[in-house]
């Protein structure tokens, strides 16, 4: 069976959201549902430390300042602030690693999927650029998780180092890189509200209910 049909079989939930919008926080609320849940940065970051082809393209391209050597002196897996800080500030930076990597994340989520039992009501495909990879061509539906920038951005200052002036400059190349909130919620199906004022919990369950009926 080919995975474009097993697909039919399983319900896919693309989950997305700006830097800071806690998408990661809601994607746990439903993993603790229940729902399977794929998370492409983790798989990024595993095809870092597996494949070596990967690696030595994105330090032809960056330079050895991303690499991290074992005491052999051999690279084995790569440095993500120095990385990050360079792709995000290099023209094309983000460009040419998204066309390296995505292709293998989408090779890795059809290898997670195929791996369900075919009687798995829905998953969650978890990605902060599912619109910018593609990725959403793959969901039956995709769920933005809202939240107002301010509040974005005091969360990710205070997450990744509010004091730390390559910190603050990683954090706003992110921030410019993605698509906008109104774009974001324009494409998508769903929208989960996060702010401080909001519950989640109660936005999730009626979701999971949906599609947990309805699949």
């Amino acid at each position: 069976m080919s995975v474009k049909d097993y697909k039919k079989d399983i319900f896919i939930a693309g989950i997305t959201g700006g830097i800071g919008s806690g998408k990661s926080t809601v994607a746990r609320v439903f993993q603790a549902l229940g729902v399977p849940r794929f998370d492409a940065d983790k798989a990024a970051h595993q095809i870092y430390l597996n494949n070596a082809t990967v690696r030595n393209e994105i330090i032809d391209r960056f330079g050895e300042v991303v690499s991290v050597k074992n005491q052999e002196g051999e690279t084995v897996d790569l440095n993500r602030k120095e990385l990050g800080k360079l792709a995000f500030n290099e023209a094309g930076g983000i460009e040419f690693l998204n066309k390296l990597v995505h292709p293998a994340v989408k090779d890795a989520f059809e290898v997670w999927l195929m791996a369900l039992p075919r009687t798995t009501p829905y998953v969650l495909r978890e990605s902060a650029i599912l619109f910018e990879s593609g990725s959403d061509k793959g969901c039956d539906v995709v769920i933005t998780i809202s939240t107002d920038e301010g509040e974005r951005i005091n969360r990710v200052l205070k997450r990744d180092g509010a004091g730390d002036q390559s910190a603050r400059q990683i954090i706003m190349g992110k921030f410019n890189a993605q698509l906008s909130e109104q774009k974001r919620l324009e494409l998508s199906d769903y929208v989960i509200y996060n702010n401080d004022k909001d519950r989640i919990l109660p936005q999730v369950e009626k979701l999971h209910a949906l599609w947990s009926k309805t699949t």
